[in-house]
């Protein structure tokens, strides 16, 4: 891959990474202490106006938002990863086979490790 598009792809990359940053601190904050964790914000329940309906559904809300908090976490680990292989200049290349992954693909899905036959293969795996 040459360095036009690398700096094509990291440029896609770094903006998909500073929007799924922006979506999740709409209802998570970023932990301090561990790298790439993000934190659901529990909800506070104040004894003065607490109603029991109200609390139900702001239970559900924060249950329904951890696996969206644990897509956004992977998919914002696939970027840096994917960052990372741009930086060490290996990026664009199937992890498996080491062929080139097709720009096509690579436009649809920057962050993939894999070109299509090797990640199809992976998955009838699963």
């Amino acid at each position: 891959m040459n360095k036009k598009d690398n700096e094509k792809f990291k440029k896609l990359l770094l903006e998909e990474k500073l929007e799924i940053a922006e979506e999740l601190k709409k209802f998570a904050k970023q932990n301090p202490d561990v790298e790439g964790d993000w934190e659901s914000e529990f909800p506070n329940f104040e004894k003065e106006d607490f109603d029991i309906e109200e609390a139900a559904d702001e239970v559900e809300e924060y249950i329904n938002r951890l696996p969206l908090e644990h897509a956004f976490e992977e998919k914002l680990k696939l970027i840096d990863e994917a960052l990372k292989r741009i930086k060490k200049g290996t990026y664009g290349k199937c992890l498996n086979c080491n062929k080139n992954i097709p720009k096509k693909r690579l436009k649809a899905i920057p962050e993939t490790k894999f070109c299509l036959d090797c990640a199809n293969k992976q998955n009838k795996g699963k």
